[in-house]
């Protein structure tokens, strides 16, 4: 479970957004709605414990530490993707076989070009590799900040069916987009407002 309680964030002499209240619980999703700077990734950035100017609570209750993907893809363009992926394993002390990471880039859809450098690739498939890292994590928690971006159709379906599996087994998701996901249509908003 996620429970946002009165949470504010006041930055650059305004608020991003005030008094936010949600509860999410196992196999809920929440998407964040709001414009350009109305505070999206400023919310993630809280609930994934990276940022921590801000008032309220953040309560994650027997849910562990989440996963957190950004809009920005975290991909280092001179590794391969299974490096890429080798190397974010061991920053979090996560230990998997080779094999499990190419099932991962290839549910991903991606089966060729994984011994070149990301550098090689297009937009959308560093974005298919960052997404990889959800088949490779045991967080219940998932922050995904415009994860559906940057995709084609068939990534899209690949990333809900990925999100729908993971809330099947009790998962939380968080997300944000600025479009809209059939497959997520009846999910509860969190609106978020730009303050001039």
């Amino acid at each position: 479970m996620l429970q946002i309680e009165s949470l504010s964030c006041f930055r650059q002499d305004r608020f991003l957004f005030k008094d936010l209240n949600a509860k999410v619980l196992p196999g809920q999703a929440l998407q964040i709605v709001g414009e350009n700077g109305s505070g999206k990734t400023t919310l993630f950035k809280i609930l994934a414990g990276l940022f921590d100017e801000y008032e309220g609570r953040v309560i994650l209750a027997d849910a562990g530490r989440p996963l957190y993907l950004g809009h920005r893809y975290a991909v280092n363009d001179q590794l391969t993707p299974i490096e890429n992926l080798n190397f974010l394993l061991k920053l979090n002390d996560i230990q998997q076989a080779e094999g499990l990471l190419t099932a991962a880039l290839a549910r991903f859809q991606l089966c060729s070009g994984l011994d070149q450098p990301c550098a090689a690739l297009s937009e959308g498939q560093k974005k298919r590799v960052a997404l990889a890292r959800l088949m490779l994590t045991s967080a219940r928690i998932w922050l995904l900040d415009e994860a559906f971006s940057a995709l084609d159709a068939p990534g899209r379906a690949v990333l809900s069916e990925v999100c729908q599996a993971h809330l099947a087994s009790g998962g939380t998701l968080i997300f944000s987009s600025h479009q809209g996901i059939p497959e997520f249509a009846s999910a509860a908003q969190l609106h978020l407002k730009a303050e001039l």
